[in-house]
């Protein structure tokens, strides 16, 4: 999975990308991973955490899941609280959270992705960066 000790070769797999070159989070952290599920669920998490803490604009959901999430968190506020790297919340989140395959890693290349580095935002964070940052495609 590393290429150097603080680097990452991100793969995303053309099967998962739209016909706009829109892919989920979780695909991405998984096909860097091959598939392993903790290790998808770890990437992933700090993906989420990255990506709300350096503010990233271009996170894109369709209306349905947007409607869905917001329903999961007002039964359970955790779903955007909880993104440790064990948490099946990250599931949820990054599986609905899409992005564009470039720019996306632009964006970690620019902003200096660091896999270990402990991204953590504030609950209020998190809360504004779903409900303002986010796009609905």
């Amino acid at each position: 999975m590393a290429a150097a000790e603080d680097e990452i070769d991100f793969k995303i797999s053309p099967d998962d990308q739209d016909e706009h070159s829109f892919v989920s989070i979780w695909n991405i952290a998984s096909a860097t991973c091959d598939g392993q599920l903790a290790e998808t669920r770890a990437l992933a998490s700090k993906l989420l955490n990255f990506l709300c803490k350096r503010d990233c604009d271009f996170v894109v959901c369709s209306s349905a899941n947007i409607e869905y999430l917001d329903e999961k968190f007002e039964s359970d506020n955790k779903i955007l609280y909880d993104w440790k790297p064990e948490s099946e919340h990250v599931d949820i989140i990054a599986q609905h959270a899409e992005v564009p395959g470039k720019a996306f890693m632009s964006f970690l290349k620019t902003h200096k992705f660091n896999p270990e580095t402990k991204y953590n935002p504030r609950r209020a964070d998190r809360v504004e960066w779903f409900n303002d940052r986010w796009c609905i495609g």
